[in-house]
């Protein structure tokens, strides 16, 4: 059995960040997809993983920089447009949320459309104006939409683990301080926990749940008393 100081799932930038800080730490750590491990559970004195091939590691710790998948609408052509045309969307026949939306556009220069969408296609690949083709047959190209996806955590950790999540599912619950999860010795960093999915905040959330790692080690080995609970 290998053993490891640190497991850490995802090689994004909230992994990566995460895998750099422990290493200036000079604490040992296993870096990975999520396609190596097939099975995580909590064990005494730490962490087990088990591979594909059911090799298994034990680690102290693990942080979870898995991300998440984006649960796009079903709206064809919605996911060619997506990261190149789309910024945000009409309500799509959602009376319900234009309902939510009125007192707050009301005297703004903002229409709410509720025309169901059909179709979306870009005008061209190298342009974010996207074509907009609703069911009654009109068109309207707008130079770019805005949309937030629904996401989903990515692998099977929630569930392995016992992880509590986010109302939404979308992101783990994690403490302020150093991102740890509601189980002793499991972390989480970037988009898995943080609602706010964008670059900076997954590379600043990989260092800070590794420093938060790193703390934890030392105090187990040499018998401090713990700085953060």
């Amino acid at each position: 059995m290998s053993f490891v100081d640190v497991f850490i799932v995802g090689g994004g930038p909230s992994g990566l960040s995460a895998a750099l800080t422990l290493i200036r730490e000079n604490h040992s750590g296993s870096l990975c997809e999520l396609q190596p491990f097939k099975c995580f559970a909590a064990v005494d004195g730490g962490l087990k993983a088990t591979d594909k091939n059911g090799e298994t590691y034990q680690g102290n710790k693990v942080i979870l920089a898995n991300g998440v998948a984006g649960i796009y609408p079903d709206i064809p052509g919605y996911a060619e447009c997506w990261g190149k045309g789309i910024v945000t969307i009409y309500t799509n026949g959602n009376e319900e949320l234009v309902e939510q939306i009125t007192p707050t556009i009301k005297g703004k220069p903002w229409t709410p459309d509720t025309r169901k969408i059909a179709k979306l296609a870009l005008k061209s690949p190298e342009d974010t104006a996207v074509e907009i083709t609703f069911e009654d047959g009109s068109i309207v190209t707008e130079a770019f939409l805005g949309h937030s996806p629904v996401t989903r955590l990515s692998g099977p950790f929630t569930e392995q683990l016992g992880l509590r999540v986010s109302q939404m599912g979308s992101e783990y619950e994690t403490s302020v301080q150093f991102q740890a999860t509601n189980v002793p010795g499991v972390y989480a960093a970037g988009d898995a926990m943080n609602m706010f999915k964008v670059l900076s905040n997954r590379v600043a959330s990989g260092a800070q749940a590794a420093a938060g790692v790193a703390v934890k080690l030392q105090e187990e080995k040499w018998g401090l008393h713990p700085v953060h609970g």
